[in-house]
C-alpha cells in the first residue's frame, strides 16, 4: 500500500512540474515589435525608440506582462514580417478593409487625415478631379495605407519610396509633383530632419476616411497572447481616461 502511495506521489509531483514548466515557457515568450521611423509618432533617438505611439505600445505590453523587443525597419519590411511571422506586433498600422482579416487588432493609437502636398505654385486644388490627379507624379511609401488607396483607384504614375522624408526631397528636386502626408506630423517631420518645407503646402484632401492607426499582432500569434495584450490596452486606456478626468495630462 505504501508502495502505491509513493508511486502516486511521484506522478503527482511530475504533473505539477510539467505544468509549471509549461507555464513558465509561455510566460517567457518574447514577442518581436516592428515599426518604422515616423517622427513624431515613433522614431529613434540616442539608440532608443521613442515617441507617443511607442510609449503607448510599451505601456500596454508592460501592463500585460509581455516581454518584447522593438525594432525599427523600413515599412515594407515591417509589414512583411508582421504578415508572415508568429508573435509579431506591428505599429502604427492603419486599419483598412484589406487588412482587417490579415491581423489580430489590439487597440487604436490615433486617427489621421491625409492630404496631397505639393509646391506653393501647384495647379492642384480641391476642385481637381481624380482623373486629373492621375496625370501627376505622386510619391508614396510602399505598402502604406495611402499607397493601397491609390492602387485601388488605378493611379499608375506612382514613385514608390521607403521613407516619407524621401518624398520631400524628391518634390524639392522636381522629380515628383505630389505626395501624401498628414497635417498632424508633417511640420514636425520637416523640423526634425532639417528639411526645406517652406514652399510645400497641402493642396488636396484625399477622399478617404480618416486613417485609424492601431497596434496589431500577426495572424500567426496565439490568441491567448493577443487577449493578454487587449486586456493590457484596456487597462492603460482606462487609466489614461481617469487622469484626463482629473485634469492631469
Amino acid at each position: 500500500m505504501r508502495y502505491y502511495s509513493i508511486i502516486g506521489l511521484f506522478f503527482l509531483f511530475t504533473h505539477i512540474l510539467c505544468n509549471a514548466e509549461t507555464q513558465s515557457t509561455s510566460d517567457v515568450i518574447k514577442i518581436k515589435v516592428v515599426t518604422e521611423e515616423s517622427y513624431p509618432l515613433q522614431y529613434s533617438e540616442n539608440g532608443k525608440i521613442i515617441g507617443p505611439a511607442t510609449t503607448l505600445v510599451e505601456q500596454v505590453l508592460n501592463a500585460a506582462n509581455i516581454s518584447y523587443e522593438i525594432e525599427i525597419m523600413p515599412w515594407a519590411r515591417a509589414y512583411r514580417v508582421a504578415l508572415n511571422e508568429p508573435n509579431v506586433l506591428i505599429y502604427s498600422l492603419a486599419k483598412t478593409p484589406k487588412r482587417t482579416n490579415e491581423f489580430k487588432w489590439v487597440g487604436e493609437i490615433m486617427a489621421l487625415e491625409y492630404y496631397l502636398y505639393g509646391s506653393v505654385d501647384s495647379h492642384v486644388n480641391q476642385q481637381t478631379t481624380l482623373e486629373e490627379l492621375k496625370e501627376y507624379r505622386i510619391g508614396t511609401i510602399r505598402d502604406s495605407a495611402v499607397f493601397q488607396y491609390l492602387n485601388r483607384n488605378n493611379f499608375k504614375n506612382l514613385s514608390v519610396t521607403v521613407k516619407g522624408m524621401q518624398n520631400i526631397m524628391l518634390l524639392n528636386a522636381k522629380r515628383i509633383d505630389l505626395f501624401p502626408a498628414n497635417k498632424s506630423t508633417f511640420k514636425e517631420s520637416c523640423l526634425e530632419h532639417a528639411l526645406n518645407c517652406k514652399n510645400i503646402v497641402p493642396v488636396y484632401k484625399l477622399d478617404m476616411p480618416a486613417i485609424n492607426l492601431f497596434m496589431a499582432f500577426s495572424q500567426l500569434t496565439d490568441d491567448a497572447l493577443v487577449e493578454k495584450a487587449r486586456d493590457g490596452y484596456n487597462q492603460v486606456i482606462s487609466e489614461r481616461k481617469k487622469l484626463i478626468d482629473l485634469g492631469i495630462n
